[in-house]
């Protein structure tokens, strides 16, 4: 008795999702992507007895290429490069800009002293109170919404 062409597709199907299966296992343990790439693209399955071809299913995301290439393992070096934190936004502050602030402090009640040009710790120590007396994020540095409050 000859086997059904449907059972002989169907245990080869069985077979490649086995196969496939296993590669996957394997390349995440070993870390080999190039392993996984070379399994997942399997030959079309021909049955002869019936003289069918079935159509390997399309892979989405997987994009083959004729070069396979071995991962490289990153140096102490390089790891340290990605692990530093950039510092963001603004350094320091335009003089002109920090006289503007002072005279907005001053004029609020929070700033005693002369305005200097300078951002100072007392200029600092007026813009957390402010902050700190207006619900706002207390950090001593001009943010958005206190400034805006200011009228800056």
């Amino acid at each position: 008795m000859k086997p059904q062409p449907l059972l002989q597709e169907i245990s080869l199907k069985t077979l490649n999702f086995t196969l496939v299966s296993m590669v996957v296992v394997c390349s995440f343990k070993t870390g080999f992507t190039s392993v996984l790439l070379a399994a997942t693209q399997t030959p079309s399955t021909t049955s002869k007895s019936a003289g069918t071809t079935s159509k390997t299913p399309k892979k989405s995301g997987v994009k083959s290429s004729s070069k396979t290439s071995t991962p490289k393992k990153k140096t102490a070096s390089s790891a340290k490069k990605s692990r530093r934190k950039v510092p963001q936004g603004q350094r320091t502050i335009e003089s002109a800009r920090v006289l503007e602030i002072q005279n907005a402090l001053a004029a609020a009640g929070y700033y005693k002293q002369d305005p200097s040009g300078q951002w100072d710790d007392s200029t600092s120590k007026a813009m957390s109170a402010y902050q700190q007396d207006n619900g706002f994020r207390t950090t001593g540095k001009p943010d958005a919404l206190s400034l805006k409050k200011l009228g800056l």
